[in-house]
């Protein structure tokens, strides 16, 4: 029997050893390639970050005194010797006795065909749990150091600090950021890794070189020495409910890789599709990497990808979207600089597999040259192609009553980002994706006013030309808007309008020195590049960070006055002459708020001043902070500056009661076309009351409570304060409040802010929260709505002392209370 099991043992060896030769075939073959993609710059990063990972000496780049370092088994490829040498004297060649990493994997599109000299590198650096707080420090300043060195030389690298037995039992060390999906996928991130690694140094992967019984036979009888590998798991316990994560993961990844995300995002739908027997790429690449094959396996990740979404939507034949994926991936393959290698002849067999024509590689070809109209087109499929997807994938959810695995504070992050993103609201300034193409400057721009008639609209349009210029009349116009101000911000925000732009106005209302001057006043105090939103931002109330008003734009009362000099009061202004004129005929407004969001606002006639002001005292949560920049222009022909001074006070009025600068009753009435008005302040919002109004109202409401207060029936709902600070329009939003005996109070603030409460609530938080979504995706779906992504957000109530403090439910912050408790 002895015998026989050492037989076996033997012929596992043999085995194992064929396979161990296959992947480093495999690694050689994929990093060959991925240095034919690229320039000297590129390998020189791409061969020395895993030697300055093993050494940690003053005279290497990227040194941090007493930084952990060395790697398992590190041995010099003829690049990383040549450079060790030439820096390093002989006395201090000394081996690393302790090595702190596993492991380093190169991952995604290393040496496949959509590597290009744009693409990122994204390393996985392995380590053990044998590691202080502060070993974790310094190794966060040498990969920092490592990173500023790489873009130095033009290379964007991605550091993971991944932990194999930390990952194995789905402990998250941090939450969703630019490039750290958080709880949003696990199974689908180890996929990826699985069939794209390319091992740079350390040990090996054992999942990949074990067949899936031989893999669960190693881990249970120990008979392969597993601190030689590296081990991440298998894919035993994958659960549907990653889906829900992994696609707004993939959304979220869309606003900065359009292209790449499109391709996956239609990967998690094609996965759907064979569930409960999801087909990974990567379990299919490893049944083929372990047959019996004499010839070694050269797999590309991407192009598996692309065989497999190919064959999904075939069967579905729905070759329209088959179309758009090949787009994608063309131009996600022809990102960067023009290198003819074997990239080119991969793709130009592809090309001739599709039966594209000349004229169709021709438009995709120009893609840095693509002007408005094109990246139009190209923003509109992306967006359908990432939605179409999603909706999928939500149905696909629902069908089969998933719930998502995902946490739900990485899922309020999330949804913020994709809101402010796609969703599409009346004011929002739809902001094409600026990695379509790097260029949307036009020469000429020329604005036209058109009367409300059976040819045309009234409003305003767009054409990327100068008025005489010859176009085509079926494509007349690039842009309309019913309001100038808002059409200006979408081609200034857009990166159509610049210095050198020659702006035309056809206009009865509208010079062009005022055109010109509002949209220089825009670009000097109106930045077009918006700063980075950080997670704590994206949790935050959506605040307006920067705010225009642009007075009597498109019109103007006093355009027709004779030059008129006399003393006058400011309030006059809005009530002028005998015949108690407002000289204020319009207000445009443009602000960007905390989540990056463009949003625009006009009013006009005689209550255009008042309703603006309300609407900023809206816009302004109680308590905050004021915005970063307030300005006020004004374009009148009389009173310019006058008007603007006053308007300038009374807005840094309302933003100073509403972020508790000054007392709601210290701002003044404002007499309006001859009625006196007043901005009334309260804890929901701001309302604008004529002052003999006021009183009357009081005596209804103080009546109205008496006698609900005789009857025992008043239902005022009182709510911690703290819940204001939270009010973000558009969302609903959920507060939880610990009881007593295990019963829990809910305070809701529905998407206009009103607020009710339920008490005493039973069962669990978690499951409340899981109907609460469910019941939302599914009117979601109902509505068939083309993109929403304001779904409900929940926030947890901590009693801390005498004071209550608001968190997101289930963020970092929420744990460590729990854990305090006990």
């Amino acid at each position: 029997m002895r015998s026989i099991d050492r037989d076996l043992s033997s012929h596992a060896d043999v085995q194992l050893a064929k396979v161990i030769i296959k992947v480093n075939a495999l690694d050689q073959y994929r990093i060959r390639r991925a240095l034919a993609s690229n320039d000297a710059h590129f390998k020189h990063v791409f061969y020395l970050i895993p030697l300055l990972l093993h050494y940690n000496l003053p005279e290497l780049p990227a040194y941090v005194e007493n930084a952990p370092h060395g790697i398992y088994q590190f041995s010099f490829n003829h690049y990383q010797q040549r450079f060790f040498d030439t820096l390093i004297p002989e006395e201090k060649k000394t081996t690393v006795m302790h090595c702190v990493f596993d492991g380093i994997y190169s991952m995604g599109s290393t040496g496949s065909i959509v590597q290009t000299t744009k693409s990122d590198l994204d390393l996985w650096i392995c380590h053990n749990d044998e590691m202080s707080s502060e070993d974790y420090q310094l190794i966060e300043q040498k990969l920092a150091k490592l990173t500023q060195w790489a873009k130095g030389l033009g290379i964007e690298v991605n550091f993971y600090f991944m932990n194999p037995e930390r990952f194995k039992s789905n402990h998250y060390n941090c939450g969703v950021s630019e490039e750290h999906s958080g709880s949003a996928q696990h199974f689908f991130l180890l996929d990826e890794f699985y069939r794209s690694a390319v091992r740079l140094a350390g040990k090996r992967l054992l999942w990949l070189h074990l067949s899936d019984n031989d893999y669960k036979k190693a881990i249970k009888s120990k008979k392969i020495d597993l601190n030689e590998w590296i081990d991440f798991g298998d894919f035993s316990s994958l659960s549907t409910s990653e889906f829900f994560g992994a696609s707004l993961w993939q959304l979220y990844k869309g606003i900065e890789s359009p292209y790449k995300s499109a391709i996956k995002i239609l990967l998690l739908e094609s996965y759907a599709q064979t569930y409960p027997e999801t087909k990974l790429i990567s379990k299919q690449f490893k049944q083929k990497l372990l047959s019996n094959k004499t010839e070694y396996y050269h797999f590309d990740s991407y192009l598996a990808m692309l065989e497999q979404v190919t064959d999904y939507l075939k069967n579905r034949k729905e070759l329209s979207r088959l179309d758009r994926l090949r787009q994608c991936f063309y131009l996600k393959a022809k990102e960067g600089k023009v290198l003819y290698n074997w990239r080119e002849r991969e793709l130009q067999s592809l090309i001739a597999e599709w039966g594209w024509t000349d004229e169709e590689i021709a438009l995709l070809n120009s893609r840095p040259k693509w002007k408005m109209k094109q990246a139009i087109v190209q923003d509109k499929m992306l967006v359908e192609q990432l939605l179409q997807s999603y909706r999928n994938l939500i149905n696909f959810a629902n069908k089969f009553h998933i719930n998502p695995s995902i946490m739900t504070n990485d899922t309020d992050i999330l949804m913020r980002k994709l809101y402010s993103v796609f969703e599409i609201l009346p004011g929002k300034v739809t902001l094409l994706n600026p990695h379509i193409t790097p260029d949307l400057s036009e020469q000429n721009i020329t604005f036209i006013e058109a009367q409300d008639s059976s040819a045309m609209k009234a409003g305003w349009y767009l054409i990327n030309q100068s008025p005489k210029s010859a176009y085509d009349s079926s494509q007349r116009f690039v842009q309309y808007n019913k309001n100038l101000h808002k059409l200006v911000a979408w081609a200034y925000f857009n990166g159509m309008i610049t210095v050198s732009t020659k702006l035309h106005v056809i206009s009865q209302h509208v010079d062009l020195h005022k055109l010109r001057q509002f949209i220089t006043d825009l670009r000097l105090f109106f930045p077009v590049s918006a700063p980075k939103i950080s997670e704590n931002e994206l949790l935050h109330p959506n605040e307006i960070r920067s705010l225009i008003l642009a007075i009597n734009l498109t019109n103007d009362p006093t355009q027709h006055f004779a030059d008129i000099r006399r003393d006058f009061h400011s309030s006059d202004l809005f009530s002028f002459n005998a015949f108690e004129q407002n000289l204020v005929g319009s207000v445009s407004i443009i602000y960007r708020n905390m989540w990056n969001e463009i949003r625009t606002q006009h009013f006009e006639g005689e209550q255009a001043v008042l309703n603006a002001l309300k609407l900023l005292s809206n816009k302004i949560y109680r308590n905050s902070a004021p915005p970063q920049s307030v300005n006020v222009f004004c374009y009148s022909k009389q009173f310019r500056s006058e008007l603007r001074e006053t308007i300038a006070d009374l807005v840094h009025r309302c933003i100073s009661v509403q972020t508790g600068s000054i007392y709601a009753n210290a701002f003044n009435t404002v007499k309006v076309a001859g009625r006196t008005w007043q901005l009334v302040f309260s804890d929901k919002n701001v309302k604008i009351k004529p002052v003999a109004e006021q009183a009357v109202e009081k005596v209804k409401r103080l009546t109205i409570l008496s006698h609900l207060s005789k009857k025992g029936e008043n239902r005022v709902v009182v709510y911690p304060s703290q819940i204001n600070d939270f009010a973000s329009e558009g969302f609903l939003q959920f507060f939880f409040e610990d009881g007593k005996n295990g019963c829990f109070n809910v305070y809701i603030l529905d998407e206009n802010n009103h607020i009710e409460n339920y008490t005493s609530c039973s069962g669990t938080k978690e499951e409340k929260i899981r109907e609460i979504n469910r019941l939302y995706a599914e009117q979601y779906l109902e509505n068939d709505q083309n993109s929403i992504f304001n779904y409900p957000q929940f926030y947890q109530l901590l009693e801390e002392g005498d004071e209550v403090k608001i968190v997101p439910f289930q963020s970092k912050q929420h744990r460590e209370f729990m854990q305090k408790q006990g």
